[in-house]
Parts: C-alpha cells; structure tokens; sequence
C-alpha cells in the first residue's frame, strides 16, 4: 500500500513537475504573444489613423474631382460653343477672302482697262490730221489713182502702208503736216508714235522675246481691246484710229498689226486679197520663216509685188497665232502689197 502511495506520490510530482514547466512555457508564450498584440495594437491604431485620414482625402479629392468634373463639363460645352463660332467664322472669312480675291482681281481688270483706255484715246486735233488728210487723197488713198503708173489696188495697199509708217514717225504729208503743226504746236507723227509706244509697253515685250511671241502677243491685244465693224464707206484708219476707235473693219486690223510688228522689228507688209467671189480682204504679210510650231500660210516669194525675195507668211490679224492656219485663208488670192519700208 505504502508503495503505491509512494508511486502516487512520485507520479504526482512528475505530473506537477510537468505542469509547472508547461505553465513557465505558456506564461512565456503568453507573454510574447501580448508583446505581439501590443505592437499590432499600436500598429492597427496606426493603420486606423492613417486609414482616416486617406478617408478625408479620398473624400475631399472625390469632391474637387466632381468640382473639377463639372467645371469640364462647362469648360467643355464652352468650347463646342466657341469651336462652332469659329468654324462659322472660318467660314466666313473664307468667303470673305475669296470675295476680296475676286475683288481683287475685278480692280486690277479694272484698272488695266482703265490704262488701256487712256492709252487708247487720242485727241481731236490728230484725228482731224488723219480727215484731212482722206480728205485730199480719199477714204482709201487711192483719189485719182489712175494718174499712178499702178493699179487701183497697189495704190490702196500703199496708202495702207504709209498710214502706218507715219504713226511710226517714219512718213508724213509735208503740207498736211506744217497745217497740224501751226495748229497744235507738235508734229502728228510725234503725237502718233508716243501712242503706238505706249501700247508697246502695255504688251510687256522684252528684248529676249523670239518674233513668234512677239507677234502672238500683238494679237492677243488686238483681239482682246479690238473688235470687228463694217463701215458703210471703206475708209483706211490710221493705226491710232483704230486703238482709239476700239474697232475697224479688216483693212484698219491689218493696219494697226503691221505697225506694231514693224515698231517690234519684225518686217511687215500690207496685203490686199480678192476670193472667188470677187470679195476683198486685207491682211498682214510678215518677212519670216516659220512661227516656231504654229501653223501658217505663207508665200514663197513676192518680189513681183514689190516685196523683198523670200518667204512672206500671211497673218490674219483677226484671229490669234494659234489660229493662222485656219482652212478659211485658203480662198484668198493676193492682188497687191506693200511693204513697211523707209519711202
């Protein structure tokens, strides 16, 4: 009995011995893990803290992020507004600046014109210069003309020539002449040539230009600011006549269009032609071989009507260069010329 106690005894001292090692364990345990909790403690009232104050920003961002919304929204239909005002106004500064090129473009036309004009006209005093000289040698310069050792028409298409060469300051009518001078104080063929300069100028011909663009540019002023009229009488105009008049029949274009070619050095004469029909026409004939790469009619040699040898092409000064070799030229046979030259 004594003995069982006795391992009672030692078995409840083994089983204290335990306990109270295992209770020293946990104690430890125990006191590591509250070490534990406080630092989390502190660290959960941390994270609380910092949790509430990204709570109150997140809140105040929310608000300036509906703020700055809103202030967008404006902002942004403000500026559809603004972008539709401007596209309109885009627009009509578009068509504002198209109206103003055309405006532009009206004015410089305009004031083109006006230079022509005022380059075109002439006065009273040397038209009455041209009258009397008609006057005394009729409308064609062909009065009396069988008193000449030629026929009507050479005598016609010399007259032509000279009205040319006077308003050139190459020919004029001595009695005819002092008359004018004693009345105006100035020579007509001074008058004359200062206007045929000035239509020069206005054609902006310069040195280096080949006789085919010179002659292409005389025709497309002659063709722009002349226009075709018949006349009840056949009267020859002068050259500024016809620039004055703004028009003449085909003697008075043939006119003017070999004065100008000549004043530009390109070697002119005056045709007269008859068709078939016993109809007559007046044209240009230049002293030139080709047109570069316009088409053309020509005569390979004339010297039987008074022209130098060699090739003669005929120019139709009512028509552009492009157009010279029109099938319509073909009708007519030449019957008289006269050439540009120095009397």
């Amino acid at each position: 009995m004594e003995s069982i106690i006795k391992a009672i005894t030692i078995i409840l001292v083994v089983i204290i011995a335990t306990e109270s090692i295992l209770y020293f364990q946990l104690q430890s345990n125990y006191n590591q893990l509250f070490t534990v909790h406080e630092e989390l403690r502190v660290e959960y009232s941390w994270l609380q803290s910092l949790y509430n104050e990204l709570v109150e920003s997140h809140d105040s961002l929310n608000s300036s992020y509906n703020s700055l919304q809103n202030d967008y929204n404006t902002l942004s239909q403000t500026y559809t507004s603004f972008q539709g005002q401007y596209n309109s106004l885009q627009n009509s500064y578009n068509n504002l600046q198209s109206l103003y090129s055309s405006l532009q473009g009206d004015y410089s036309d305009l004031q083109s014109d006006y230079e022509i004009e005022k380059y075109l006209t002439i006065g009273n005093s040397l038209e009455s210069y041209y009258d009397l000289l008609r006057q005394e040698l009729g409308s064609t310069g062909t009065y009396r003309w069988w008193t000449y050792s030629q026929s009507y028409w050479q005598t016609a298409a010399e007259f032509a020539a000279n009205l040319g060469l006077h308003d050139l300051r190459i020919l004029y009518w001595p009695d005819i002449e002092d008359e004018y001078f004693n009345d105006v104080g100035e020579y007509s063929y001074d008058t004359a040539r200062q206007k045929i300069d000035e239509i020069l100028n206005l054609l902006n011909i310069k040195n280096y230009h080949t006789s085919t663009e010179k002659i292409s540019r005389v025709l497309d002023f002659i063709n722009s600011h002349i226009h075709y009229e018949s006349e009840v009488n056949d009267v020859f105009l002068a050259p500024v006549e016809t620039l004055g008049f703004q028009s003449g029949d085909c003697d008075d274009f043939s006119i003017l269009a070999a004065a100008l070619f000549e004043a530009l050095e390109i070697q002119s004469a005056i045709g007269l032609f008859k068709n078939d029909y016993n109809q007559y026409h007046a044209m240009v004939l230049i002293h030139l071989e080709d047109l570069s790469n316009y088409g053309y009619w020509y005569y390979s040699d004339l010297t039987n009507y008074g022209l130098e040898s060699g090739r003669w092409i005929e120019i139709e000064p009512q028509l552009l260069i492009q157009q010279q070799n029109d099938d319509w030229l073909k009708q007519w046979n030449i019957v008289a010329a006269a050439p540009l030259d120095w009397p």
